[in-house]
């Protein structure tokens, strides 16, 4: 076993022993009020209770959870009392817990290479719904959608895997208004790639001010203007005239400064032109989705269908662009396997503290396997140039649950050893497999940025 993976797994299991131990979290558990006084069912038990155990909690039920008890601990007790005690203090006490493990700091022996940036931030939300008796804490999207449903914001540091973000909210906290909300987060010269909802021109511009950087889609509803120095106005971009030029002079890649918005923000657009078959089968689903709706796909959508469009203040050559977007992917990856793995959509009718209590048991779950799992793909790939499946990964967690347990509870020795076994397997169990036509999670990307050459400031 090699010195890099013995000292990495020293370290991790030093972090996270030190986090999960009984005495620690009895504190944690007094601290915030969940333990007053001394009680057979302490803070220790209560969350091994649901930080290792089935992941489906719609049908893990209070009675295996009064039997699990018993197995593990040698506690006698009704399903009832164990329902008393998922309370608001039970909420606060699991989300301190993952305050701390999402605060591990770790020093990395091995870094993504993007030295010109103090951080690269990835962010995305996912969500799903949630009974209807839920409704009031976790309103849905009305109408004839689902009354109750939950959102989760998850943010992270692309440069050393440090997460950054990852709270609850409600549905309609929509991400538009999470970036507003989170904007003083941002400092200065960082990378925030995100999705269109995330991208407000405001925020954009307060982007600016703190001397960061931004990379996203350009929303296909929004106007670009040309200013036109001769005549001293602003003339709208006709994408279906860039479309047909690019098309006929066989250019793929072309960009533009433009201003967009009613006080003209400027920006860079990045275009490129689709290939034919891409863009029929765009054309194919707006024309589906147009049909499904009672109506006509909009003349401006058509003229952008056949076109990828990035907007970005970033010193990123243009043929770097829509590559370096693709990560932003990959957090979506992570979201399947949350609900695939972790099961944190499978909500059963209960009261919302205990559906809190147990989200929050899960997140810590998968935070605390994702500093092993951070460490375990940047090794291999810089090491031997293989990529990792986080999703296989995952699975044999899921798999050694128990394992992982006993290795957890057992100290810091047994824990290495057993985060070493993950990592020695990893090329052989956990190797990403390249499919046809599929995004996998791949840091081959990040090779091509090392050399790129950067354009000058416009």
């Amino acid at each position: 076993m090699g010195i890099n993976i013995k000292l990495n797994s020293n370290i991790l299991s030093e972090k996270i022993t030190e986090i999960l131990n009984k005495e620690n979290i009895n504190k944690i558990a007094k601290d915030c009020n969940f333990v007053i006084r001394e009680r057979k069912l302490g803070g220790f038990e209560f969350l091994d209770m649901l930080l290792f155990t089935h992941f489906n909690h719609k049908e893990l039920s209070l009675n295996d959870l009064s039997v699990q008890l018993k197995s593990r601990f040698g506690i006698i007790i009704k399903k009832q009392s164990i329902d008393e005690r998922f309370t608001y203090a039970a909420v606060t006490f699991f989300k301190t817990v993952l305050e701390d493990v999402l605060n591990i700091s770790i020093q990395r022996y091995n870094k993504i290479d993007f030295t010109e940036y103090e951080k690269v931030r990835i962010k995305d939300s996912t969500s799903f719904q949630l009974p209807e008796s839920m409704k009031d804490k976790y309103p849905g999207s009305g109408g004839s959608g689902s009354k109750a449903s939950i959102r989760i914001q998850f943010e992270y540091d692309l440069k050393d895997g440090k997460i950054l973000d990852l709270n609850l909210y409600p549905y309609n906290n929509q991400d538009s208004k999470n970036a507003k909300e989170t904007i003083d987060n941002i400092g200065e010269n960082e990378l925030i790639i995100r999705y269109l909802a995330y991208t407000a021109i405001s925020n954009l511009t307060k982007i600016e001010r703190k001397k960061s950087y931004y990379l996203n889609r350009f929303n296909t509803t929004t106007n670009a203007y040309i200013y036109n120095k001769e005549k001293d106005k602003y003339e709208e971009l006709d994408f279906a005239n860039i479309y047909s030029q690019m098309k006929s002079q066989n250019i793929n890649l072309t960009e533009k400064e433009v201003y967009i918005g009613k006080d003209k923000f400027k920006t860079r657009i990045i275009i490129e032109l689709l290939p034919q078959d891409k863009y029929e089968q765009r054309i194919r689903k707006a024309k589906k989705q147009a049909v499904r709706k009672g109506r006509q796909p909009g003349k401006k959508y058509l003229s952008r269908i056949g076109l990828n469009i990035f907007m970005t203040n970033a010193e990123i050559e243009s043929k770097n662009v829509r590559l370096l977007y693709t990560i932003r992917w990959q957090i979506e990856l992570m979201f399947k396997i949350w609900k695939s793995i972790g099961e944190i959509d499978k909500v059963g009718k209960m009261k919302v503290e205990r559906f809190e209590t147990s989200l929050y048991g899960k997140l810590i779950w998968i935070a605390l396997n994702w500093h092993i799992l951070w460490y375990v793909i940047v090794h291999y790939f810089h090491k031997k140039g293989i990529n990792i499946s986080p999703y296989k990964f995952y699975k044999t967690l899921k798999i050694t649950l128990i394992e992982h347990r006993t290795a957890v509870y057992s100290g810091t020795k047994k824990l290495s050893e057993f985060i070493s076994d993950l990592i020695i397997m990893s090329p052989n169990n956990h190797k990403s497999e390249k499919k046809k036509n599929s995004n996998n999670w791949s840091y081959e990307i990040f090779d091509r940025f090392q050399n790129s050459r950067y354009i000058p400031n416009y």
